[in-house]
This record gives structure tokens, C-alpha cells and sequence, in this order.
């Protein structure tokens, strides 16, 4: 199908047209997923699988199937760093974030469904080494702001309990933490204080979580982290700024937004770590 057909569908408020089914024509969105037009990947493929399925186009039984070739899709080229493979993994996370809210509104997964997602996820985050946002010509590569979307929806997911938000959590540190030649600066870090703030809504946390998982942006494994002098050392340098923006992010996130579950203390443990965490 050409681009026009599916701006149609999109300006037809995403109905089916006659004579074409919703599997027929999900198979050719699955085909655009990782494609290198910006267009076809996600004003077309994105887009139109979030609508059908938030207007319930597809049955439990034709949504299960996609998960597995979703979760297939973010082994591909994955380690690789500034090749066109990326698309394709980022989108399939992104894809794979819909299929959670849709069950977060709507609930037909099990809970081994979920459990899987979250294990594939956190894999995921933890191996993908490309860090661009916006590619030019190519659009949004944004994996870790996709990552990040795919987390905030598991964190509200009924299956998830306080251990698997601590995973999530704990997970986020290490990514941020981690020696890099990058600094994001597409947004990232807002996409995963949304994930934050999803698990502490859950108020499944206690405050001493809270404290520990703050201090590890400070300590790992009981040693104090390379903060200090590291400016001479670009790729922690930008570690240490990637943790410093989300930290400030979260403190100003939390104080916009009003009810959050253990305001008060969160603020002022974020606080102490930002003071805590200096290069000098």
C-alpha cells in the first residue's frame, strides 16, 4: 500500500477499509516497523496500531502472537552502535509498550505475559548501546526514551509487585550511571522520571527503598562512585551529567505535580543526593 492508503485510514478515524482485514494490514504495519522512512515507522506503523488498539480492533487471540515476534525484533543488530538497526528494536519496544497499556486499560495478558515483557525490557535497557534521539533524515531512533515508555506502563501494571518496581528502579541507576560517550539530550531523562513516578504512584515503596535507591546514584556496591575529579574523564563526565539531569528532573517533576505518594521526603532526599553528588 502506498502512504496515501493509510492517511486515509488515519483521516476515516482509523476504521478498516472495505475489503481488507485488520490482520492483513497489521502484517504490512510490521513491515514498517524498523523502516528508515520516518513517515512509514511512525506516523503510519506506530500510529495506527496504538489506535486500533485502543478502538479495540483486534481479539486476544490475533494480539498474544505479536509479542514474541516484538521481542524478537530487539535482538536484532542489538550492541551495535549508529547503524539503521536500531529503528527497528526502538519501535518494537515502543509497539511492545502499547500492548501494556492497552492490557493496563483493558486487561486480557497473563501474568507470565507481563512478567516476560518486563524481563525483555530490562534486558533490553541494559544492552542497547545506541543513544541518539533524533537522526537526521531518519527521524526518532530515541531507544531509551522508548525503553523508557515501555517501563512507566509496566509500572502501573496490576502483575507488577514491589520487587519488580525495585528492579525497574534499580535498573534505571545503572543505565544513567553507566561510563558513556553520550549526553542525552532528546528528553530522555523526563521519559524516565515518568517511569519513576509510575512505581511510586503504585505505593508499593517504603521510604527506606527510597533512601537506598537514592544513594546508589552516590555509592555502588559499597565504594563511592567516580564522580569526583571526573570531568577529566569524558565518558564518566557524561555519566555523571546524565545522573545529575535526571535528578533534577525528578525533583522538579515531583514538585509540579503535586500528590505524589512520600512528597515531602522525596524531595528532600533528592535534594541531599543532588548536594552529595559533586565532581569536586
Amino acid at each position: 500500500m502506498d502512504k496515501q492508503f493509510w492517511f486515509d485510514i488515519r483521516d476515516n478515524n482509523y476504521e478498516i477499509p472495505e475489503g481488507h482485514s485488520v490482520h492483513e494490514l497489521t502484517e504490512e504495519l510490521f513491515s514498517y516497523i524498523g523502516d528508515l522512512d520516518p513517515e512509514l515507522r511512525d506516523a503510519v506503523a506506530y500510529e495506527t496500531f496504538a489506535n486500533w488498539l485502543d478502538k479495540d480492533k483486534y481479539t486476544l487471540e490475533q494480539i498474544r502472537p505479536y509479542i514474541p515476534r516484538l521481542v524478537i525484533n530487539l535482538q536484532s543488530g542489538l550492541g551495535e552502535r549508529d547503524g539503521d538497526s536500531v529503528f527497528l528494536r526502538s519501535f518494537s519496544i515502543l509497539f511492545l509498550a502499547e500492548i501494556i497499556h492497552h492490557d493496563n486499560q483493558d486487561p486480557f495478558l497473563e501474568k507470565d505475559d507481563v512478567q516476560s515483557i518486563l524481563a525483555k525490557g530490562l534486558a533490553y535497557l541494559k544492552d542497547e548501546h545506541d543513544p541518539r534521539g533524533y537522526v537526521p533524515e531518519k527521524g526518532w531512533a530515541h531507544a531509551l526514551a522508548h525503553t523508557a515508555d515501555l517501563l512507566y506502563v509496566l509500572s502501573s501494571n496490576r502483575f507488577l509487585a514491589r520487587s519488580e518496581l525495585e528492579q525497574i528502579l534499580h535498573a534505571i541507576v545503572e543505565k544513567l550511571t553507566e561510563p558513556i560517550d553520550w549526553v542525552y539530550p532528546y528528553g530522555e531523562d523526563d521519559r524516565l522520571v515518568q517511569a519513576v513516578l509510575g512505581a511510586v504512584q503504585r505505593k508499593l515503596l517504603d521510604e527506606f527503598f527510597y533512601k537506598q535507591w537514592l544513594k546508589s546514584f552516590i555509592f555502588s556496591e559499597g565504594k563511592k562512585r567516580p564522580w569526583k575529579g571526573s570531568f577529566a574523564n569524558q565518558s564518566i563526565h557524561n555519566a555523571y551529567f546524565n545522573s545529575r539531569n535526571f535528578l533534577r528532573s525528578l525533583h522538579l517533576r515531583i514538585l509540579e505535580k503535586g500528590k505524589v505518594a512520600s512528597r515531602d521526603f522525596l524531595l528532600s532526599e533528592i535534594t541531599s543526593t543532588l548536594q552529595e553528588l559533586k565532581q569536586f
